[in-house]
């Protein structure tokens, strides 16, 4: 018979299985869902400035053909959008449509555009040829009347996730966010055009103080400069905490007056991250299935030693990045109350006479 009081010996690997099933739940770390959205837009404008005897001064604009999409959660997808309008000459007899003869002096003038936008996993591409002709078909700044103006513009959002198996959540750091803009400009005489890629972050820390901030990479093209073909790269420090979700966006529009195009559809997009030392990167684009880091994002690497100047943030100088807001009145009076504190002390150690 077995006495009740006696024990028997547990293996190592039963101990660890006994171990495992009582631990408490909270020590189970799960992962957010991070949040991925996007959408594509392109339209045409004609801007309107003349005069009448009856009414006086007149503008107006008037938006042709604008197409919008925006990501579709259920079947994760988003599909460009393509605009296009031309506006001929001499397409309606005059006195037949009083818009048109207005804005085409009576059918002597042309406007056409093409817009393209597309916001994909990993890229930003925008692309508008805009051109006014006369009845000739020669190249003019626009009617007597009227201006063409074309727009296309692409964008994505996401949160992002940094966890640390050496640094607690709940601290922070920072990463270093290299944006790219690829693309060309035609350049005209008789056109301009312009390209931006903008990027923000933003996040709300464990103690509800928000922090944001933002770059951007720029090109244009005008009657008084060269054209611009190539690429640019700019970077970024940015803080975040461990633990905490962040998000990141970009931004390109693309915008051609008169007779320009600008073709940016080779694209913008983060071309590279660097995280600090011994830590983990997730996206919303990841959780989605999108995407690996490097496809998505250029080049994502770790810093090579914990204290690695461009993944540490220092408050001092903001570390080039966001910059820390203005302490709250509490905050203050408690800064106040130590110095006086630490005044009081002095006080007290010097020598008396």
């Amino acid at each position: 018979m077995t006495s009740p009081n006696r024990r028997t010996a547990l293996s190592p690997f039963t101990a660890l299985a006994l171990l495992a099933l009582q631990a408490p739940a909270s020590a189970v770390v799960s992962t957010p869902p991070l949040d991925y959205w996007a959408y594509n837009n392109t339209y045409g404008s004609v801007y309107i400035d003349t005069s009448s005897p009856a009414l006086g001064d007149f503008t107006a604009n008037f938006d042709l053909g604008r197409q919008y999409r925006s990501w579709d959660y259920t079947t994760g997808t988003l599909a460009p959008v393509t605009t296009q309008v031309d506006i001929q000459t001499n397409a309606s007899p005059a006195g037949a449509d009083p818009l048109y003869d207005l804005v085409t002096s009576g059918g002597q003038y042309g406007f056409a555009f093409n817009g393209i936008a597309s916001a994909t996993p990993g890229g930003l591409h925008t692309q508008m040829t805009v051109r006014s002709t006369d009845i000739n078909g020669v190249a003019v700044p626009g009617s007597p009347n009227a201006r063409l103006f074309g727009y296309a513009s692409a964008h994505v959002s996401e949160q992002y996730l940094i966890t640390s198996s050496t640094r607690p959540a709940g601290s922070y750091g920072a990463l270093l966010v290299g944006i790219t803009l690829e693309g060309s400009f035609a350049n005209t005489e008789l056109g301009s055009a312009y390209t931006s890629l903008y990027a923000s972050a933003q996040f709300t820390d464990s103690s509800d103080v928000n922090f944001e901030s933002s770059f951007q990479v720029t090109a244009s093209d005008t009657a008084w400069s060269q054209p611009w073909t190539g690429s640019q790269t700019v970077y970024k420090k940015l803080l975040f905490q461990y633990g905490t979700p962040f998000s990141l966006s970009l931004d390109q529009w693309t915008s051609v007056y008169d007779n320009g195009t600008a073709d940016f559809s080779h694209t913008g997009q983060i071309s590279s991250i660097e995280i600090p030392f011994a830590s983990t990167l997730q996206t919303g684009a990841m959780q989605q299935g999108l995407g690996t880091l490097d496809s998505l994002y250029g080049h994502v690497f770790n810093s090579a030693t914990a204290d690695a100047q461009n993944t540490n943030w220092d408050f001092g100088n903001n570390g080039g990045g966001f910059t820390p807001p203005v302490p709250e009145p509490a905050t203050y009076a408690l800064m106040l109350g130590g110095l006086a504190a630490v005044a009081l002390l002095a006080r007290r150690r010097l020598p008396r006479r």
